[in-house]
C-alpha cells in the first residue's frame, strides 16, 4: 500500500485507529471481544511492537503528541516492511517547521529516513537523507552507523570508492565492534572494482577480526575461493585448514576436504592432493565427495580397496558399481571375517538394479550363516519386501508371517506382522488385516508397530461399520498404548460410547485420553469434546496484553522460585555478562546497521552458549523480543520453559507470550477484523508458517510470515486489485499478512467456515481438501485422517495444537 500520511491527517488517523490502541471489542461474526491494553507509561520492560533499537537517548523535553504518533507510525511501517510509507512519514517530519518537532525526535527521523530509504532500495535517496544527518547531527550517537548504512547504500548504487570510504570512516569512527563485517564490505568493494589484491588484504583483515563460528566460515570459504582466484593456492589451502581444524559436520567436513584437495589437484599438485582425497574416502563414505574422491583416486591408479569401494558407491546409489566391489570382496574374503552387514548392502543392491533372485540369495546367505547375528530378523525383512516389490503380494505376506510365526521373540516380529496387516489393506482384505493387527496388538502390546496397526485398524472397522470390531481395537490400544496413540484410541472409544448413546463412557474415555498427552492433538481433541464443543472454538475475551507491570513481576517471581534466584531488581534487563559478551556486542550492532542474518547468526550462537542458562534465556527472549527477532525469542523461551519442566500453559503470561507472541499484532488483528478470521488462528498459522520469519522462505518456494508460494500471491493480488505487486512484497509484513489472511478467510468460506478443511487447503491445496472432506462427510476427526498428504495432517495437527496454546495464553481473566 502507498500512502502519504501528512500531518494535518495524523489526528484524523488518531481518531480512527483509537479503538484498536486502547482495546476495542472486535465483534465480527465469531471473532471474540478483544481487550488491547497498552504498555503501562513510564515502565522500562519489554514492549509489544518493537521499534528500529536506536541509541539511548540523552532525556528530553516531553514531545509534542503529533510528531510523537507519526514517529511511532514511521517506526512501526519500517518494521512491518512498509518502507514506501515509512519514508513518506518521515519526509513529513524532516519537513515542519524546525520549531515544531522536538530536535531529539527529527534526529530520529532523520536516521530513520534514511534506513528506510535504503530498505527500499532507493540508494541514492539514502545516500542524501543519510548524508543530512551526518551533517546535521554529528554528535549523535548512531553516526558511525549512519557511515555503515551510508556505505551499504554505495554498494547498492555500485559506488564502490564511496563504499569503501564510508566503510573506513566507520572503523575508525566505531573500532572493535563489528570490524570483520565492514572489511568484508570493503573486500567487495575492491573486488567490484578489479582490484583483487586490495579485496584479499580486507578479506584477510576481515579473517583476522571477531565473529562467530558460523560467519567465520563462510568468511574463511569466501576467502578461500577469492585466493583461488588470485592464483594463490597456498593461501587458499591455509584457509580451507584453518576450516577444517575446528568444523565437526561430517558433511561439511568432507565438502571442504574436496575443494581444497580438487584446488591442488588442479594445480597440479598431485602428490598433496591425493592424500586428502584418500582421507575423504577413509573417514567419510557415505558423503556425495567421497564418490568423487574415490573416482579420482581410481583414474590417478591410486587403490581402493573393494569393501570400501562398495561402501561409497552404494552410498552414491552406483549400484553396480557396488556390486561388483561387494562381490570382489566376498569372493576374496573368509566367510567369518565377512560383516554381514555387507551382504544386506549387496542384496539391496542387486534389488535396485532389478535382480530380485540375486538379492533374495544375499538375504539367505545371513539366514544360513549368521543364525545369531543383529541382522537375521532384517534380512528376513529384506526378503518379504523383495516380493512386495517384485509384485508378488501373496509371497511376501507368506514370507513376513513366517518370520512372525518362527521367530516370534525376534524384534523384527512385530514389524513383521505389521506389514501382514497393511499388506492385506491393500489386497481389500479387511478382515485378514483387522485379524492381523489384533494379533499384533495382543502379542507386541505397546510396541509403535502394534499400537499402529490398531489404531489403523480400528478406523478401518470404524469406516466400514463394524462398530463392535473397532471398539475393541481401540480398547486394546487404550488399554496397552502410550502417549498420542494411547490417547487417540481413548478418543475413538469415547466416539465409539457416544454413538451408542453410553455417556457415561463416552465421557470417561475422554477424559482419559485428556489427561494422557497434555499438550498433543488426541488429548486436546478430547478436551474439547468433553467441554462439548469443536475445535477451534476461542475464549469469549481475548487479553492481548502481556508485559504489564504486574505481568513481569508475576514471571520474575516464578523465575526466582522456579531456578532458585537470589538478589534483587528487575531480571529482564541483560546482566552486564551478557551486554559485554561479544556476540551480543557484535549482533546488537549489526542489527543496527541492518545486517539482520549477520546479526541472526551472532544471535543464534550467543542463544547457544546460553542453552543451560535459565537467567540468561529469559533476558535474551525478552531482548529479542523487544528488537523483533521473534524467531530467537521463540527459541530462547523454548529451552527456559522445557528446562522448567512445566507446559508452557502453566508458565506465566509474560514468558509464555515469548514462546507463543502476538508478533506484528498491529497487522494481525485490523486483518482479522476486516475478513472475520479468528486472529488466533491467524497467530497460529504464522507460528506454524514461518515462526515469525518475515525472510522465510520454504523448500517449495513459499515466502514471508504466511509462507505464501508466488503463484498464490499473484492470485491474491489479483483478487484484491494490487496492480504493482511483484513478488519479492511477499516479504513485507504489511503484504504477506493481509494476503495470507485473505487466502485464509477465502478457504474458510469455500468450506462454509471448516477450519479443519480451510487449513488443509492453505497448506495442501483446495481440491485436495474438497476430496478429503467429502470421503470423511464433514466429520472432523475423519476427516483428519482422510487427508492423504502426511505434511498436510500433520500440519492440521500443531495448528490444532498451537490454537489451544494461544487461546489458553490470551484468555482474559
Amino acid at each position: 500500500m502507498r500512502y502519504f500520511l501528512a500531518f494535518r491527517l495524523w489526528s484524523a488517523v488518531l481518531i480512527c485507529c483509537l479503538p484498536t490502541l486502547i482495546g476495542c471489542a472486535l465483534t465480527q461474526q465469531s471473532v471474540p471481544l478483544v481487550i488491547v491494553v497498552t504498555a503501562t507509561p513510564g515502565l522500562s520492560a519489554p514492549t509489544e511492537t518493537p521499534a528500529q533499537p536506536t541509541a539511548a537517548p540523552t532525556p528530553i523535553p516531553t514531545p509534542t503528541p503529533i510528531p510523537f504518533i507519526a514517529i511511532a507510525e514511521a517506526n512501526a511501517a519500517l518494521q512491518n516492511g512498509n518502507y514506501e510509507a515509512a519514508v513518506q512519514i518521515y519526509r513529513a517530519i524532516l519537513e515542519q517547521p524546525i520549531t515544531s518537532v522536538d530536535p531529539r525526535l527529527r534526529a530520529d527521523a532523520a536516521f530513520g529516513y534514511g534506513q528506510a530509504a535504503l530498505r527500499e532500495g532507493q540508494f541514492s535517496l539514502a545516500v542524501d537523507a543519510l548524508s543530512q544527518f551526518i551533517s546535521t547531527y554529528p554528535e549523535d550517537a548512531r553516526r558511525a552507523q549512519a557511515h555503515f548504512l551510508r556505505g551499504d547504500a554505495y554498494l547498492g548504487a555500485s559506488a564502490w570508492q564511496a563504499a569503501i570510504a564510508e566503510f573506513t570512516e566507520y572503523l575508525k569512527l566505531r573500532p572493535n565492534l563489528i570490524e570483520s563485517y565492514a572489511y568484508e564490505r570493503i573486500g567487495d568493494a575492491y573486488l567490484a572494482l578489479g582490484d583483487s589484491a586490495q579485496a584479499l588484504a580486507n578479506y584477510a583483515l576481515a579473517v583476522e577480526r571477531s565473529r562467530s563460528l558460523v560467519p567465520m566460515l563462510i568468511l574463511r570459504e569466501k576467502l578461500a575461493a577469492a585466493y583461488l582466484n588470485a592464483g594463490n593456492l597456498s593461501a587458499a589451502i591455509e584457509q580451507y585448514d584453518a576450516i577444517l581444524s575446528v568444523a565437526r559436520n561430517p558433511g561439511y567436513r568432507a565438502a571442504i576436504m574436496f575443494t581444497a584437495a580438487n584446488a591442488l589437484q588442479r594445480a597440479n599438485n598431485l602428490a598433496a592432493a591425493l592424500p586428502r582425497f584418500q582421507e575423504i574416502v577413509r573417514e567419510y563414505p557415505e558423503t556425495p565427495e567421497a564418490y568423487r574422491a574415490m573416482q579420482v583416486l581410481l583414474a590417478n591408479g591410486v587403490r581402493v580397496e573393494s569393501l570400501r569401494r562398495g561402501q561409497i558407491s552404494y552410498a552414491a546409489r552406483d549400484y553396480a558399481a557396488a556390486i561388483e566391489a561387494f562381490h570382489e570382496y566376498t569372493m576374496n574374503t573368509p566367510l567369518g571375517q565377512i560383516d554381514p552387514n555387507i551382504y544386506l548392502l549387496l542384496g539391496r543392491a542387486y534389488r535396485e538394479v532389478g535382480n530380485a533372485a540375486a538379492a533374495n540369495t544375499a538375504f539367505e546367505t545371513i539366514l544360513t550363516n549368521y543364525p545369531t547375528s543383529p541382522r537375521f530378523g532384517e534380512a528376513w525383512l529384506e526378503q518379504g519386501r523383495t516380493l512386495f516389490l517384485s509384485g508378488d503380494v501373496q509371497g511376501a505376506i507368506k514370507r513376513y508371517m513366517a518370520l512372525a510365526e518362527t521367530y516370534p521373540n525376534l524384534p523384527e516380529a512385530a514389524e513383521a506382522l505389521w506389514r501382514v496387516g497393511y499388506l492385506y489393506s491393500t489386497l481389500g482384505d479387511t478382515e485378514q488385516s483387522l485379524a492381523t493387527f489384533e494379533i499384533l496388538g495382543s502379542k507386541y502390546p505397546g510396541t509403535q508397530q502394534a499400537m499402529d496397526g490398531l489404531f489403523r485398524g480400528g478406523m478401518a472397522a470404524y469406516n466400514q461399520g463394524a462398530l463392535a470390531r473397532a471398539e475393541r481395537l481401540f480398547s486394546l490400544l487404550a488399554a496397552s498404548g502410550k502417549g498420542e496413540l494411547q490417547a487417540a484410541g481413548y478418543l475413538w472409544l469415547g466416539r465409539l460410547y457416544q454413538i451408542n448413546n453410553q455417556e457415561a463412557l463416552a465421557r470417561s474415555a475422554y477424559a482419559q485420553a485428556a489427561q494422557i498427552d497434555p499438550g498433543g492433538y488426541y488429548s486436546l481433541r478430547a478436551a474439547d469434546l468433553l467441554a462439548g464443543h469443536g475445535g477451534f472454538v476461542p475464549p469469549p475475551r481475548l487479553d492481548w496484553s502481556f508485559n504489564q507491570p504486574h505481568n513481569i513481576e508475576e514471571a520474575e517471581a516464578w523465575m526466582r522460585q522456579t531456578f532458585k534466584i537470589e538478589g534483587g531488581g528487575a531480571l529482564w534487563m541483560l546482566s552486564p555478562t551478557l551486554e559485554a559478551d561479544e556476540r551480543m556486542v557484535r549482533g546488537a550492532e549489526l542489527w543496527a546497521v541492518g545486517a539482520y542474518d549477520e546479526a541472526k547468526a551472532e544471535f543464534s550462537a550467543l542463544t547457544e552458549a546460553y542453552s543451560q542458562n535459565p537467567l540468561a534465556l529469559y533476558q535474551l527472549a525478552s531482548y529479542y523480543y523487544r528488537i523483533g527477532h521473534y524467531r530467537e525469542a521463540i527459541n530462547a523461551a523454548a529451552k527456559l520453559i522445557d528446562g522448567s519442566g512445566q507446559p508452557v500453559t502453566q508458565v506465566p503470561k509474560y514468558i509464555a507470550a515469548l514462546r507463543y507472541p502476538i508478533a506484528y499484532a498491529d497487522l494481525v488483528l485490523p486483518a482479522a477484523q476486516q475478513y472475520g478470521v479468528d486472529p488466533l488462528l491467524v497467530f497460529s498459522v504464522i507460528r506454524q508458517e514461518s515462526l515469525f520469519q518475515s525472510a522465510a522462505t520454504s523448500s517449495a518456494q513459499a515466502q514471508g510470515l504466511m509462507q505464501i508460494i508466488p503463484t498464490t500471491g499473484s492470485y491474491i493480488a489479483s483478487k484484491l486489485g494490487r496492480r504493482d505487486y511483484q513478488n519479492s512484497d511477499l516479504y513485507r509484513p504489511h503484504i504477506n499478512v493481509p494476503f495470507g489472511v485473505y487466502y485464509l478467510y477465502e478457504q474458510l468460506q469455500a468450506f462454509n467456515g471448516n477450519v479443519y478443511a480451510a487449513l488443509a487447503a492453505y497448506n495442501g491445496g483446495p481440491g485436495n481438501s474438497a476430496t478429503w472432506l467429502r470421503i470423511s462427510g464433514g466429520d472432523p476427526d475423519l476427516f483428519l485422517q482422510a487427508i492423504t498428504f502426511s505434511e498436510t495432517r500433520t500440519y492440521v495437527r500443531r495448528i490444532y495444537e498451537q490454537y489451544a496454546v494461544y487461546a489458553a495464553i490470551y484468555a482474559a481473566r
